[in-house]
């Protein structure tokens, strides 16, 4: 809850300083690499009916290309079960050249909905 209130209270100056911008995927207006870390909480996978396979596929990409790491939680839908479109995109990174895991985390908002996809970069030399 602090974190909430800290994000609150550092919005309307943080827009007009430029440290929030708005944007939305599966499009993100920022460079390559931007970033060293993307999060993706409660939106991608609990909407797998709502927002579909492509929809999935491409935004997940798109934070891939924008950030060096990025993270999605919870991997659930609302009725409990485990996204199908999970293993579809291990199996698409993974051909990209990501390094891609199912990790546990120590919290559980949805009952069973205690793991995250981790999603890497693999380095490369010229990286």
């Amino acid at each position: 809850m602090a974190a909430t209130t800290r994000f609150l209270d550092d919005y309307e100056g943080g827009r007009s300083a430029g440290r929030y911008i708005q944007a939305e995927v599966p499009t993100l207006p920022f460079r390559d690499k931007s970033f060293d870390l993307a999060l993706c909480s409660h939106f991608l996978f609990l909407y797998t009916t709502q927002l579909g396979a492509e929809f999935h596929r491409l935004s997940i990409r798109e934070m891939c290309r924008v950030a060096t790491e990025v993270r999605i939680f919870p991997l659930l839908t609302p009725a409990g079960g485990r996204s199908p479109y999970v293993d579809q995109t291990i199996d698409d990174l993974d051909r990209l050249g990501h390094d891609v895991s199912i990790e546990r985390v120590p919290y559980e908002f949805q009952k069973g909905g205690n793991e995250m996809l981790r999603i890497r970069r693999r380095r490369w030399p010229r990286d």
